[in-house]
This record gives structure tokens, sequence and C-alpha cells, in this order.
């Protein structure tokens, strides 16, 4: 099995085309013929993981988080690129493409909250998919509520949300940084009383506290820490033959104090 049939087969459920302009999704180190020995999946390539994928003896890591994503002009010696140049390991990402696919990692998001997706927030592609999705629950939530549900579900210490009383029962979920003022107002015009997301800058809290909606900012990591499982199920389910993983190393980058 060579890398191109495994970049192939996510072109095909996760098309490199739909990634956003800034993006930089696809094979980002090695090349397409070489043969593959085992897929290490991640949300970010560190050395911990490189390490662990070497130690599994897995020549390709499909991140979600792309390895490269500015101009790259130098590769210093604490670059993880070094050690996947090195230890000849091939790395992958999907990354904005795999957010809007369907089971990729905002369905994996509100599957874990339990929600159900109404519609998506902003359709982009012809076939109707998209950044986002607007949830209607059953019942009513208060933000405080929100995000202590978000917390549990998510498996999270902490939970940043916006201090308001209002009734919630239309909730727009954005995995990752998914929250800017073109969101804000897709949110507002859909009657959304609430955005779970993460990484939510303070001008947006300002903002949403003025225009009455309740933000909760689970974190980037917690809003995507089951890209890896996601990755490596679908992978898995068509390529059972290879020895396929998520990486057990990962771990939230962040400390907290909540108290």
């Amino acid at each position: 099995m060579k890398i191109s049939e495994i970049l192939k087969f996510l072109d095909n459920i996760a098309p490199f085309c739909t990634a956003e302009s800034y993006d930089n999704p696809g094979l980002l180190v090695g090349d397409s013929d070489d043969e593959v020995t085992g897929i290490c999946c991640c949300l970010d390539i560190t050395h911990k993981v490189v390490k662990e994928a070497a130690e599994k003896g897995a020549n390709l890591i499909i991140s979600h988080h792309p390895v490269i994503f500015g101009g790259l002009k130098n590769i210093p010696k604490w670059s993880p690129l070094r050690d996947l140049i090195e230890k000849n390991i091939a790395a992958i990402a999907v990354h904005t493409n795999f957010d809007i696919a369907d089971g990729g990692v905002n369905d994996a998001l509100i599957e874990l909250l339990g929600f159900e997706k109404s519609e998506v927030l902003e359709v982009t592609q012809k076939d109707g998919k998209g950044f986002g999705a607007v949830c209607d629950t059953p019942f009513e939530f208060t933000a405080k509520a929100l995000a202590e549900h978000c917390r549990k579900s998510l498996f999270l210490d902490c939970v940043k949300y916006q201090k308001t009383d209002r009734a919630i029962n239309r909730i727009a979920v954005c995995c990752g940084a998914g929250v800017d003022g073109h969101v804000m107002e897709l949110a507002r015009e859909k009657g959304c009383g609430a955005i779970v997301s993460g990484d939510i800058k303070h001008n947006f809290w300002v903002e949403a506290e003025n225009c009455g909606i309740a933000l909760v900012d689970a974190g980037h990591f917690g809003t995507e820490k089951s890209a890896p499982h996601r990755i490596a199920a679908v992978v898995t389910k068509k390529f059972p033959q290879i020895p396929i993983f998520a990486a057990e190393v990962e771990e939230e980058p962040c400390g907290y104090c909540c108290e």
C-alpha cells in the first residue's frame, strides 16, 4: 500500500480543494510512492508523537493540524520536521477540509456533546457542506449549564462561558478557533442563543455580551481532540490490513488554574 493510495482516499472523503484558502492540507513531508508500514494519527505533530510513531513502526503520520502551515524559510533544530526527515516518516494533514466533511471533526464534536445538527452554519460547498453547524436542543440551557455540559461531555477541567441567564436551545457549534465577526453575524441571523467553540478572543466576548449571544470556549484542543480517533477510525475501515492507531502521548498543551 503506497502513500498515494491513502492520499486518494482522504481526498475522496474530505477533498483537499474544500480547505480554506489559508490552509495547507495534503502530503507535507515524504514521497507519495513510499510503501506504508503503519499510520499514526494525531491532532498536532510533536516530538513525542514522532517518537511514538517510530517506536510503533509507523512511517506515516496523518495529523489534523498541518506541520507546515505558513511560509517556511528554515527548519530549526527544535522543529519536529527534523525528526520526521531523520526518521523517514511522511506527514499528511487533513485540516479544514476534514472539519467540514461528513463525519469529520465538527460532526465528531456534535456527537460528543449529544446534539443533533439541524443545519450547516455557513454552506461553502456545492454539495451543501460548510463551516460549523446549528443544533436545536429539546431543552433549554443557561450559559453556565451549557458550559458544564461541554466540560463533562468533553472530559475537560475548565470551560469559559458568557455570564448570562438567558435561556438557550439553539446552539452554533464550531470546532477549533471557530469564532470571528462573520461567524457571530451568522449565528445571530440564524437565531442561535450560544456558540460553542475554542480560542475565543476578548473582543468577541464583549461583542457577544452586547448582542445577546452566549459564548462557550471549550478550548482548541478540547473541541478537536477527537480528531485523531476519527481519522484512525475512517482510515482503518478502508485499509484494515495496515496497522493504524491514534497517538497515545498527545495531551492538552496548556495547564489551567481554575480556582
